[in-house]
């Protein structure tokens, strides 16, 4: 029968022991250094928070014992910069979302505009009766004066078309007879509508 002495284990299991004992310190040599967060104020390394790069020996004699640094959990590291990728994936896709929603409204902006347009473009001159100021023989000065407002009126109640006042230009006319009002139309340019103004 085959036998082994108690000393001969021994040594083996010396022997091993003293491999792998080897073999940590040498993985422990080999990794220059290592990153850690800290823990606390610590002079020539940081603040509380700060991720560090430090020896392992300095982590594991002084940093990690005093509970002025930890380790940093890998898994955690992966699962922060996932989460911070996804925020950003997200806050890509909010953009071009309202990007994509701005454009589309500004599309319909511009038929809008194309159709109130080619409305301006088929209308006749706009007709408005005033009283003449008749102290002067001949005089075609007219009491008050057409402006923007009832060019905007008349538009709205004549012919169902809804201008906004601002866009209404070159009207104050104080005279009877022919003039031009502007409808100003932003990147499509404008439309001249012909106002005459008659005798009341």
């Amino acid at each position: 029968m085959f036998s082994v002495s108690r000393s001969t284990l021994f040594t083996a299991a010396s022997k091993s022991s003293g491999q792998l004992s080897s073999h940590i310190v040498k993985r422990w040599k080999s990794q220059k250094s290592i990153e850690v967060t800290l823990r606390a104020n610590v002079q020539g390394l940081g603040k509380p928070g700060d991720v560090v790069t430090v020896a392992p020996g300095r982590m594991r004699n002084q940093l990690y014992p005093m509970r002025l640094a930890s380790y940093i959990d890998k898994n955690a590291q992966i699962i922060k910069d996932a989460t911070v990728a996804g925020q950003s994936a997200l806050k890509s896709a909010q953009e071009a979302t309202q990007a994509y929603q701005q454009a589309a409204k500004k599309e319909q902006r511009i038929v809008q505009l194309q159709e109130l347009r080619h409305r301006l473009q088929a209308l006749g001159p706009l007709v408005f009766a005033r009283a003449v100021n008749e102290i002067l023989p001949g005089s075609k000065t007219i009491f008050g004066s057409v402006q923007a407002e009832d060019v905007v009126r008349e538009l709205k109640e004549k012919h169902g078309i809804n201008v906004d006042k601002v866009t209404v230009q070159g009207t104050k006319i104080k005279s009877v007879g022919d003039s031009w009002a502007r409808v100003d139309l932003g990147d499509l340019g404008h439309v001249e509508l012909k106002v005459v103004v008659e005798r009341k």
